[in-house]
């Protein structure tokens, strides 16, 4: 039965269709950022800018637990050039993949590019939030961190579908949708307000994947903090 089901797939994939085992940024200066090399046949690689996209980008900084997609650019000087082969896949995101092994099968092959169309990625750091202020984890004054400070969040545009995403994230129970009076017990925040006029459908993963302004931008004060409580289950 197993060397049936080999020789399915192989007939199914063909030589060089193959998903990538593995995905990383090398040389930069943090873990969301550097070269893009991915793993096939068990060797690691770099991707050639021919085959990339900004789609893909979203994709692999998603696959890699990283925030958004910043930038794709080509790479690199002489010091962060890769070595060992480009893989060139011939293959299209949509953006919305959780990581490549969803993005249509494509050709994996050796390509006539140079290490000098490496491609380079940048992500924002991985997507944290907090509820402080209250007598868990799962209540509280909504803090998300953004380049390693951690700001509130205003109450413009905020509703119960926002309050559902950020308990799923946190690995809190439903939301409780307490009434205004009682979420500002957790009082206001100071510091940074970092996000402004956030649009969930409730849908969302995570707070990162909602609508929001630019980072930093907003027309709010502290009085206008979120506060969310979740059930604790």
């Amino acid at each position: 039965m197993a060397l049936l089901f080999s020789l399915i797939l192989a007939i199914c994939t063909g030589p060089g269709l193959l998903v990538p085992e593995d995905v990383r940024l090398v040389d930069g200066p943090k873990h969301c950022q550097g070269r893009v090399e991915v793993k096939h046949q068990g060797q690691w690689g770099t991707v050639c800018k021919a085959s990339w996209s900004f789609a893909a980008t979203k994709v692999v900084c998603r696959q890699l637990g990283c925030g958004r997609a910043m930038l794709t650019r080509k790479c690199c000087n002489k010091a962060t050039q890769g070595q060992g082969p480009i893989w060139l896949r011939k293959a299209s995101c949509s953006g919305k993949e959780s990581s490549l092994e969803e993005c249509p099968a494509g050709v994996w092959e050796r390509s006539n590019c140079t290490h000098d169309d490496d491609m380079w990625v940048e992500c924002e750091d991985p997507f944290e939030l907090q509820l402080v202020g209250g007598d868990s984890r799962c209540a509280g004054r909504l803090e998300v961190l953004h380049k390693g400070q951690w700001g509130t969040v205003c109450d413009d545009g905020w509703g119960e579908a926002a309050d559902q995403v950020v308990c799923r994230q946190l690995g809190c129970g439903p939301s409780l949708s307490p009434p205004t009076k009682f979420r500002r017990r957790f009082g206001p925040g100071a510091g940074r307000i970092w996000l402004d006029d956030v649009a969930c459908s409730g849908k969302e993963r995570s707070l990162e994947e909602c609508p929001h302004r630019f980072w930093g931008r907003h027309n709010c004060n502290h009085a206008e903090d979120v506060a969310v409580v979740c059930a604790e289950q």
